[in-house]
């Protein structure tokens, strides 16, 4: 393989601090287990050595790791957790009077949850305080970004983590509101990490925003993964769409796989840049909110990789 085909499929992203994001990530669920992580380090680095793309690398070793436990979800309890705290927040925040700025604003500063990753530690005690954070905006202003939404006839919302979904859900169902546009929020399947579930978003739906439809991955794999369902990547069409994608893997797995969003529908990654790569790609400041527009996404990739993508 050539030196620039190699560079391409492992993207913009310094691929060693991935693979060390990785192994850190992974080998902190094994409890000190040394012949679990000894199979666990032999899996990842079989991985790496084909490395088909980020989002596979992290969600194939991830489904290794759940067999190495013999366990569905072992972050439920904590998930469950973070649902439960997440909903005395919102009931303080004073969502209704928010404008549509200020509610996608609110969305990038509550990517706050996560594992536990080189450089940045998650205490969940402390995680919603930096909700009144503002983002840096990349490729659009607010103002744009919500004149973008209230034009919308459909609006897509990518969950990322538990608590913060929670958020999500009550700041998008006012936007709906405001747009009167059908909502959707799409979630993974199965459990990834701490990922809210197709299961867990039902629940959070019917209590804060029972117009909405819930669609699954169909798998751990993100919608924007040629491996997640026909109905969940049917979303990333058609015209009028806003989609307001959460988190770090979603914005990889788009990195991976910009074609899979349509022409004429307007993607924004609302996230904070929890590890140093991220950091340097937003240049922003080490967990710093960004709004992003999918544009501007596109752009720095080609910059980056200083090629077609």
């Amino acid at each position: 393989m050539q030196a620039s085909e190699r560079r391409r499929r492992r993207g913009p992203l310094d691929p060693l601090e991935c693979v060390l994001c990785l192994v850190h990530g992974r080998l902190q669920s094994l409890r000190g287990d040394l012949g679990l992580e000894a199979r666990m380090l032999g899996y990842i680095a079989s991985l790496v050595a084909k490395w088909s793309s980020r989002t596979d690398v992290f969600v194939e070793s991830y489904d290794y790791m759940l067999r190495l436990l013999g366990e569905l979800d072992p972050y439920r309890s904590r998930k469950e957790r973070l649902n439960a705290a997440a909903a005395k927040i919102v009931a303080g925040l004073s969502i209704d009077e928010m404008d549509a700025a200020e509610l996608l604003s609110l969305m990038a500063a509550a990517n706050g949850v996560d594992i536990d990753m080189p450089g940045y530690r998650v205490d969940d005690s402390r995680v919603f305080r930096g909700l009144r954070d503002q983002p840096q905006w990349l490729g659009v202003s607010a103002e744009e970004a919500a004149e973008r939404v209230a034009a919308a006839e459909r609006i897509v919302v990518v969950l990322d983590n538990a608590g913060e979904a929670v958020v999500d859900v009550v700041a998008a169902s006012r936007l709906a509101g405001l747009a009167g546009a059908r909502l959707y929020l799409v979630a993974r399947s199965l459990p990834y990490e701490v990922d809210v579930t197709v299961r867990e978003v039902v629940e959070i739906r019917d209590r804060y925003a029972p117009r909405a439809e819930v669609v699954g991955t169909g798998g751990r794999f993100p919608v924007f993964s040629p491996r997640s369902s026909p109905e969940a990547r049917r979303l990333l069409q058609g015209r009028n769409t806003v989609v307001l994608a959460k988190g770090i893997a979603n914005l990889e797995a788009y990195m991976d796989n910009p074609s899979s969003v349509a022409d004429g529908v307007f993607p924004l990654f609302l996230l904070r840049a929890k590890c140093g790569p991220l950091a340097q790609f937003f240049d922003v400041a080490l967990a710093d909110p960004v709004a992003a527009a999918g544009d501007w996404v596109l752009a720095r990739l080609r910059e980056k990789l200083g090629e077609r993508i």
